[in-house]
């Protein structure tokens, strides 16, 4: 098993018969010792694991297309670990769920937050990991279901409407019958007219739509959909532990402060996202006019959004914890600190590289008790020893 910045006896052994470094050589070491991915793809995307010792863990392809995991550091480090995605068993007792979740991604070769999802929707509504699990996964596909039709609605309805027709309530509530839908297709003839398609297509295109949102939803929807939901707790998420940073007295406020920033930088990034797709669906006639650009663009900004968000449901899980003292706050705020999603480098918007760099900035200045300020590593020669005596004083040892 490989870690990211190379630490562990081999590699002190073989620093112990290199020339020793210079100050800059120690510096492109630390550069390097950073877990920094540049791409959503070199980041990964979690996999929903119900063994604790995985918890944000995550899948991606190595460089011959084949599946492995990178691990947070066990021991509360910055480093991270990565080995081949069928070496999971051999480094943690996996529960039925997680070793059939892993068989499920194996095979399927998921790597997508979308594709990962759907994975674990598939496994977890069979009951395998528990009843609670089951009946997480059959709210989120329950929402998910409204929010497509009411998407289908709301589009239908602003489609006909910039063709010059209007559908009524009685036609609505049939919508779905073969009767309705033959209906909605005469009424979307005005609709056609001006998209160059015919009726049929139009109506494909808008289910279609109301598929692909099912995640996100529409703006003008009163429940919305599973990523929008998250991208406002996210934001209030950020405001929340950025107070309760600037007023606490503890060890942790630090990384309270540098939890906002990341949260804050995420969701403002995925917010200019989610700007665009409202501007795409404000105007449907348009978009069904261009179908083959627009439903490319569209797709690929509901990805990009699967991928800053990917990640923060669990952060928010554990700050839920905190706020109904299920957890000390002082807790998870370490453990919020140490598995923080961070937007990787090169997938940053022009509107948000000043703030990209200073929370990098933030996050390489990280310092904890006994831990090499440039490398991240534990300084051996800090770490005190069972045998070692603390003089605290005339009279006072503490052994």
């Amino acid at each position: 098993m490989a870690t990211a910045n190379g630490s562990g006896a081999d590699g002190a052994a073989m620093a112990g018969r290199r020339a020793p470094e210079t100050a800059s050589q120690k510096a492109a070491r630390a550069r390097r010792s950073q877990y920094e991915p540049s791409t959503f793809l070199e980041r990964g995307t979690v996999v929903p694991f119900t063994t604790r010792a995985l918890a944000q863990c995550r899948v991606r392809l190595d460089d011959r297309e084949r599946l492995e995991v990178v691990l947070p550091g066990f021991s509360g480090g910055k480093s991270v670990y990565v080995t081949a995605w069928a070496s999971l068993p051999d480094i943690t007792s996996l529960s039925i769920h997680d070793r059939t979740l892993t068989e499920i991604v194996s095979r399927e070769k998921a790597v997508s937050p979308t594709d990962i999802r759907r994975c674990w929707l598939q496994l977890a509504t069979t009951g395998i990991g528990g009843q609670a699990l089951a009946e997480q996964s059959r709210e989120e596909l329950a929402l998910a279901a409204e929010v497509r039709v009411s998407t289908r609605v709301m589009l239908l309805l602003d489609t006909v409407r910039r063709g010059g027709g209007e559908i009524g309530p009685e036609l609505i509530a049939a919508i779905n019958t073969p009767d309705g839908k033959e209906k909605v297709r005469a009424v979307l003839a005005g609709t056609a007219d001006r998209t160059g398609l015919d009726p049929l297509a139009v109506d494909w295109h808008i289910e279609e739509l109301a598929a692909l949102l099912g995640t996100l939803g529409l703006r003008s929807l009163p429940e919305p959909g599973r990523l929008r939901g998250l991208h406002t707790r996210m934001q209030e998420f950020a405001h929340a532990i950025d107070n309760w940073a600037r007023t606490t007295v503890s060890d942790g406020a630090h990384i309270g402060r540098f939890s906002a920033m990341s949260a804050e930088h995420s969701a403002a990034v995925a917010g200019r996202a989610i700007v665009e797709v409202d501007r795409l669906l404000a105007d449907p006639i348009r978009l069904m006019s261009s179908w083959e650009q627009s439903h490319t663009v569209l797709r690929s900004y509901l990805l990009r959004i699967a991928w800053l968000l990917d990640g923060w449901d669990y952060v928010l899980r554990i700050w839920d914890d905190a706020v109904a003292e299920r957890m000390a706050i002082d807790v998870a705020v370490t453990e919020i600190g140490r598995i923080i999603p961070i937007v990787p480098a090169r997938e940053v918007d022009a509107d948000g590289g000043r703030r990209s760099v200073e929370l990098f900035r933030e996050y390489r200045s990280r310092v904890r008790i006994f831990e090499d300020w440039l490398s991240g590593d534990l300084d051996d020669e800090l770490i005190p020893r069972p045998d070692a005596t603390v003089k605290l004083g005339p009279g006072r040892n503490m052994s």
